[in-house]
């Protein structure tokens, strides 16, 4: 369930970012006085530079096309210089982006949930390992990161615990 919503809400948010009444083609920047340049390096180490221009208009270019993918970081790099000019639409994108992260935290607690249910039966010592967690959570003695409890019955050679399938 909020899976699916977490997809609705992201591409909602990344639908309205493609709207940015801002970003004009090279083109439709002709004879706009150019304010600045900055430069974007992407997650995947490609670079973009933004042109900024009067009124609020920007124009992308790049080692790559312009992909949707892109937008918004480069509305994050250029939000303090725009906004001032388009303040319905970051307003717009922030609460879609505020419903995004929270859609995120529910949809990971259904997977995570659903998980365990869906391997509950076939690994008995699931459910063991989930209650003693969260003790350990609640007790306020948890450390980051991803251990298996030891089960003290086991031989100490075997890795894992028995009836478990191997695939």
């Amino acid at each position: 369930m909020y899976v699916e919503q977490k997809w609705k809400i992201n591409r909602e948010k990344n639908e309205h970012a493609r709207t940015c009444p801002g970003l004009v083609t090279l083109d439709q920047a002709a004879g706009k006085m150019l304010r600045e340049t900055l430069s974007l390096t992407l997650s995947d180490q490609s670079r973009l530079t933004i042109l900024l221009f009067e009124d609020g208009l920007f124009s992308v270019v790049g080692e790559v096309p312009l992909q949707p993918s892109h937008i918004l970081p480069v509305l994050d790099k250029i939000r303090e210089k725009i906004e001032v000019f388009f303040p319905d639409f970051y307003q717009t994108l922030d609460k879609l982006a505020q419903e995004d992260r929270r859609i995120q935290v529910l949809a990971r607690m259904e997977n995570i949930l659903g998980a365990i249910r869906n391997n509950a039966s076939s690994n008995p010592e699931l459910l063991q390992s989930v209650k003693a967690l969260i003790t350990e959570m609640e007790s306020g003695g948890m450390t980051p990161g991803c251990t298996v409890p030891a089960d003290p019955s086991a031989p100490e050679d075997q890795d894992l615990p028995k009836n478990r399938e191997t695939r």
